[in-house]
Parts: structure tokens; C-alpha cells; sequence
């Protein structure tokens, strides 16, 4: 599996980072994780063409996480797309169709076939050769979704936004890559929202995955990257980088 950080900032407006987005390539065929602001321009850099995407997870309905999807779906319309686009996500997902497809643009309705699919809390797609398993995420008071993907004996779990919660743990106990988000640096912040580096440090200690990429990262965990990785490091021996837009993993 090839991975591709296509967004690893926040709401923040950062020129080097763009909103959340991680696309999974396997063989040919690719699929999107997050659709926050910047990520179609992040897929245009790299020559990925819009009409191979089929498959679309949305993790949660905060802004910088599906705030591209409109401009997608719209870029597929106008390329003659003529597939189906399945976009998974959180039961919120018949919502924001018909906030953006009935209120804010009936004019796109129904330009492309669309398949939309509830994400249970603990919920199991299989896609070809590859499977997705999700779990509830600590996010504040709305419903999110973590991503286990696997293929291949092979395992990535990309968290989207969470504080430290025991489901998050059991999906990401020995994976092969860990994206997780730490948003803020240690210090005094709203409980069960995001992940500092120390907490981040605890959940590798236990989850014990071969590979720790940071993600979903404010400007002040940016100013102090160092400092950051050598927290989160401290107790494992996985590697542990800060993710950074485009970076690519292959697993």
C-alpha cells in the first residue's frame, strides 16, 4: 500500500499545509481519506485523475475535513465521470447531502451517480482486495470515525481527529503505520478533542505500531517539531516522523 499525506494542517491557514486529506493507493486504484480545504489541489500536483476516485471515507463533518467535497464531486461532473462515487461517513452524512444538494447547490444534484453509506461505529467495508474497519473517535460532541486499513497482511490507521479513547487503541494496536493527529502542544486544553505529544506518547507505548506519523498538526506542534517527536518517541522504538504535505509511505 502506498500512503500519501495529502493534508496535514488545521482550520489554521498555512501556505505549506493544507487541510486533512490521506489518499491509500493499492495497484490502481486509490482511495480518499478526508476532503478538507486544498486537498483537490494536492491531487492536481500530483497528476492523480479525479475520475479513478470511487471511494471516498469522510471521518467527521468539521469543515477542514469535507469542505472539498463539493468542489470534487463538482470537478467529476464536469469531467464526464461516469462511475459511481461511494462516499462513506458518519450517520451525519444524509444531513450535509441535503444541506449541500438541496439548500446550498440543487443545481449539482444528481449530476453523478452517488452512493452514500452510514458508517456504523464499528463497521467493516470490503473494497476489492482491501478492507476498512472504523471505530468512534473522542472528538467533542461530534460523531467521528478512525480508519483501520488493511491488505495484504499489511495494516495502516489513520485516527482523523481524537483525543485519547480505548477504542481508538484496539484499532490501532500493532499496526504497521499509525496516523495520528496532535494538534496542540501539552499545556491546559479542552478535554476529549485532540492529542498533545505526551498523550500521543502514551497511546504508542500502548498500541506499539512499527510506524507513527503525526498528523492534523496546529502551527505552534509545527514551530517545535523536534521537541514534539522526541515526546511522542520517547517510549517506543517505532519510528516516529512528523507528516508534512505529500509526504509518501509505502507499506
Amino acid at each position: 500500500m502506498r500512503v500519501t499525506l495529502l493534508g496535514t494542517g488545521t482550520s489554521y491557514p498555512d501556505p505549506e499545509r493544507v487541510q486533512s486529506g490521506v489518499l491509500v493507493e493499492i495497484n490502481d486504484m486509490y482511495v480518499l481519506f478526508d476532503v478538507g480545504s486544498g486537498i483537490l489541489q494536492r491531487l492536481n500536483q500530483l497528476r492523480i485523475p479525479l475520475t479513478k476516485i470511487h471511494h471516498i471515507f469522510v471521518s467527521h463533518f468539521h469543515i477542514d475535513h469535507c469542505s472539498d467535497l463539493p468542489t470534487l464531486y463538482q470537478s467529476l461532473w464536469m469531467s464526464g465521470y461516469d462511475g459511481t462515487l461511494h462516499l462513506y461517513g458518519p450517520p451525519m452524512i444524509d444531513d450535509w447531502y441535503r444541506g449541500i444538494f438541496t439548500v446550498s447547490f440543487p443545481y449539482m444534484r444528481d449530476r453523478i451517480l452517488l452512493e452514500l453509506i452510514r458508517l456504523d461505529e464499528f463497521h467493516a467495508v470490503q473494497i476489492a482486495d482491501m478492507s476498512v474497519t472504523t471505530c468512534p473517535t473522542l472528538h467533542g460532541s461530534i460523531e467521528s470515525r478512525a480508519f483501520k486499513i488493511e491488505h495484504d497482511g499489511r495494516s495502516i490507521v489513520y485516527t482523523s481527529d481524537t483525543a485519547p479513547c480505548p477504542e481508538v487503541i484496539a484499532l490501532a494496536r500493532g499496526a504497521d503505520l499509525l496516523i495520528h493527529e496532535c494538534n496542540w502542544l501539552d499545556g491546559d486544553h479542552p478535554a476529549g478533542v485532540h492529542t498533545s505529544p505526551s498523550q500521543l506518547a502514551k497511546i504508542v507505548e500502548q498500541t506499539q505500531p512499527k510506524t507513527v506519523v503525526l498528523t492534523h498538526l496546529g502551527p505552534e506542534v509545527v514551530a517545535q517539531e523536534k521537541r514534539v517527536v522526541d515526546i511522542v518517541a520517547r517510549r517506543t522504538n517505532a519510528r516516529v516522523v512528523m507528516g508534512r504535505d505529500l509526504l509518501v509511505l509505502d507499506t
